[in-house]
């Protein structure tokens, strides 16, 4: 992906409130048309067009002809617009090198000058994966961004609500499709060749077992999103949780615990009981 901060340097006003407007009308809007975005700027609606050529130029925003023009985000325009909101807002002072990138996201150090070393996680849901949501829930003709933007607030809800009982990142904000947190230094549970497998199993359930006491399932646990270093175990990666209380709650519970302990039977020889295992995690939830 291009450097956000030269995308982000060669934002002027104008285009940050054009970006501000895109956002506010997403809701209502596949395309956003062009005179909703010169109201709520206050600018004519050529001007309007000319700046979103620009932006479209820069590939931060998408410009259809419909019935009228109207522009959306890009992926890489809801990155810069979620960063220039997140630094307006101070809760990054500076963006580094990216540490990983993913089909759903892309995540970069930061520097946070209330909480030093922090993550920023850029949320990307495609066009496939809004097409499977859209025929499930109510998306209307909305643009598939919309759902990036839901996943990240899904992730940072499921965050703050767990932090403080359950070993997560500690959540520092959310603008768009952004979540950022602070950095825990430990490695992929796949990464990491453990001298202690049974232990480290017992602190990934006990961790399980919080969390659906405090009523949220991770959705789409594994040991890609287990951390682990000397001082235990953390879990990361929250945009597909769901309350317990949802519908499809116990299958992606036992289907989360079933990918725990099938790792650690394939890799460790070590084996549980999935009956009993999931007896243990919704006891006294």
């Amino acid at each position: 992906m291009q450097d956000l901060i030269e995308l982000y340097r060669g934002l002027d006003r104008k285009d940050e409130c054009i970006l501000n407007a895109i956002f506010d009308n997403m809701w209502d809007f596949e395309y956003v048309p062009v005179h909703a975005i010169a109201r709520e700027c206050g600018m004519g609606e050529e001007k309007i067009e000319l700046a979103l050529k620009k932006l479209g130029g820069m590939r931060i925003t998408e410009n259809k002809y419909t019935e009228y023009l109207g522009a959306s985000f890009t992926f890489k325009g809801l990155s810069v617009f979620s960063l220039k909101r997140l630094v307006n807002k101070n809760a990054i002072s500076m963006l580094g090198n990216i540490m990983g990138e993913g089909k759903e996201s892309v995540v970069y150090n930061a520097m946070s000058e209330r909480y030093g070393e922090v993550v920023v996680k850029f949320h990307r849901v495609g066009y496939p994966s809004f097409k499977k949501v859209k025929e499930k829930r109510d998306y209307g003709s909305l643009h598939y961004t919309v759902l990036t933007v839901r996943s990240a607030k899904r992730e940072y809800a499921a965050l703050k609500k767990l932090y403080g009982y359950a070993s997560v990142p500690q959540p520092v904000a959310w603008e768009g499709n952004a979540v950022v947190t602070r950095l825990i230094d430990a490695k992929e549970l796949f990464r990491v060749k453990i001298s202690n497998p049974e232990d480290v199993l017992d602190m990934i359930l006990e961790e399980i077992r919080k969390m659906y006491s405090r009523g949220i399932v991770h959705g789409d646990l594994s040991q890609f999103n287990i951390l682990v270093n000397s001082d235990g175990v953390w879990i990361i990666d929250f945009p597909q949780s769901v309350d317990t209380k949802d519908p499809m709650a116990q299958e992606y519970l036992e289907r989360d615990v079933k990918n725990v302990l099938d790792y650690f039977e394939r890799t460790y020889r070590l084996k549980k009981d999935l009956k009993e295992v999931m007896e243990y995690i919704k006891d006294e939830a």
